[in-house]
């Protein structure tokens, strides 16, 4: 019999924004192209290597008596973003009185202002760890409520593979990514839900 595997961290966040989607009754948008925000750069005097996260649409959601977009974001560019792999973004806008399409560059525009995800809730790492950036304004709330539970959530820990040596100590060789059991995507969901609504 096989062993039962767990969710991937981008399968995790994927569930999660879909959960915020469908129980907040959220309305998706495309956005007029696709939002860049740069997440890592390792450019110099002659050559540019610049790593990304990008989102193609938002869902609009009002929560207590905010309005708020949020994305999920997937890396891309260069070899600078290679450490990463997914996140959610949110980005308060005001919709009263414009059209879709102004909506959808308002938010475009306040995506791509995310660098070093400035505006994400949280966001996973390649090797399936999950980060927040608890300087900007979601952190602290996030990291408070998730501290606590997150280790009850783990399905299988990160497996790095000791016998190799690499030259970038700060991402050894994984033989297995941490994975995460269904029943987080509802508590990481009522988590940033909170955090929406505070």
């Amino acid at each position: 019999m096989a062993e039962k595997q767990g969710l991937s961290a981008r399968q995790l966040l994927e569930g999660v924004y879909n959960s915020l989607k469908d129980k907040l009754n959220g309305r998706e948008i495309k956005l007029p192209s696709k939002a860049m925000a740069v997440i890592a750069d390792d450019s110099d005097w002659h050559r540019i290597r610049i790593g990304y996260t990008s989102y193609e649409s938002a869902v609009l959601l009002k929560v207590g008596n905010k309005e708020w977009a949020v994305a999920f974001g997937t890396k891309g560019g260069d070899y600078p973003a290679d450490p990463y792999n997914c996140d959610i973004a949110a980005v308060q806008f005001s919709g009263s009185g414009k059209s879709d399409e102004q909506v959808a560059v308002e938010v475009h525009d306040a995506l791509e202002g995310n660098s070093c995800f400035r505006n994400s809730l949280i966001y996973a790492m390649a090797d399936g760890q999950l980060a927040i950036n608890k300087k900007e304004p979601f952190g602290q709330k996030v990291l408070e409520l998730l501290r606590p539970k997150v280790q009850e959530f783990t399905a299988q820990d990160l497996e790095i593979d000791s016998r190799f040596f690499i030259m970038d100590p700060r991402r050894p060789v994984v033989k297995s990514a941490v994975q995460y059991k269904p029943e987080f995507v509802v508590f990481l969901y009522e988590i940033l839900r909170t955090v929406l609504a505070s």
